[in-house]
């Protein structure tokens, strides 16, 4: 390679260059005259040629990653709504369980002599909005429908503890009211007088009720047991027998004194177990279900006196145990 300088200055710069090109084995030399010019503008057209390169390849990178971001966001996503779907499910769950919690802790708030709570209180509900959260706008702008589902399983969650600490409390207090009144908590009718698994109630307490035999309305102050003749009678708490016997419409029939104001009755008996002055505790066999009295079939009447007042038998039967 040849260069050409400038005449007449201290340090001479190539204005050109001169390439030879010289073929193997042989042949005429060429000669190819590359300017200054040339040079410069090839150097900037390569250096561009690479940023763009290097910007090309930044961007596809950049897509990829982004790409990636996506599926592994899609993947999280899909997790998520299965994991919440069952979160849902399972809350499901638990609601209906501590429903079921909440009608034994009213029932068993009215065996300790507490009154009830209010069914609105007992849903344990709040209101008022939610305070700002960037992360939760950010989520609802995101994801609207999975973002509510989210944030009302976050509800459920919070209100269901609510629920549990409520019924927490009133178990406790009727616990603390049962241990101070232990005596009447015996004493007080409880359970079913017939349990056996093919009984039903056949008729329930009633102000004004058809007859069957008499063919006229008439009150009914008890509830009528269904049950196979010879079904043990059980008495419903601690007291003592103040009548064994026959009693004009109702049959061979059971009184039983349990102090505190109660009294309870069990009519239409086949065979009787007690007799007057006989100190019973619940769970004790009375007798067995007949049809004696004005009875079409094999049942047991039985009623609940509360300071000389006929009440609902319903309202004192907890459940089918003996406790």
């Amino acid at each position: 390679m040849m260069d050409q300088r400038i005449p007449g200055e201290g340090e001479l710069k190539p204005t050109h260059w001169t390439v030879q090109i010289m073929p193997d084995g042989g042949g005429s030399i060429r000669h190819v005259r590359v300017t200054r010019r040339l040079v410069r503008w090839l150097g900037a057209a390569v250096a561009t040629i690479v940023l763009v390169l290097a910007g090309g390849m930044a961007v596809l990178g950049s897509n990829l990653a982004r790409e990636a971001e996506l599926v592994r966001l899609r993947l999280e996503n899909r997790h998520l709504t299965r994991n919440l779907s069952e979160v849902e499910a399972e809350l499901a769950m638990v609601g209906s369980a501590i429903d079921e919690l909440s009608d034994q802790d009213q029932r068993f708030r009215l065996l300790a002599g507490l009154p009830h709570i209010d069914p609105d209180v007992l849903q344990a509900g709040v209101g008022g909005p939610m305070l700002g959260d960037p992360a939760r706008e950010e989520f609802l702008a995101a994801s609207p429908a999975l973002a509510g589902r989210a944030l009302a399983a976050s509800y459920d969650v919070d209100r269901l503890l609510r629920r549990v600490d409520l019924l927490s409390a009133s178990m406790e207090e009727a616990l603390d009211s049962v241990a101070q009144h232990e005596q009447l908590f015996l004493a007080r009718p409880s359970i079913r007088p017939v349990q056996s698994g093919e009984a039903w109630i056949s008729s329930s307490f009633s102000r004004s009720r058809f007859h069957p035999l008499l063919l006229v309305n008439r009150p009914h102050p008890g509830v009528d047991i269904s049950a196979a003749a010879g079904t043990p009678i059980l008495a419903t708490g601690k007291g003592t027998v103040v009548f064994a016997g026959n009693k004009s419409g109702y049959g061979k029939t059971v009184e039983i004194d349990h102090g505190h104001g109660f009294r309870t009755l069990y009519a239409h008996a086949g065979a009787l177990s007690v007799k007057k002055g006989q100190r019973v505790e619940r769970g004790d066999v009375l007798g067995e279900v007949g049809k004696s009295g004005l009875a079409t079939a094999p049942h047991l009447h039985y009623e609940v006196v509360l300071n000389g007042r006929q009440v609902n038998p319903d309202n004192y039967m907890v459940d089918d145990r003996v406790h």
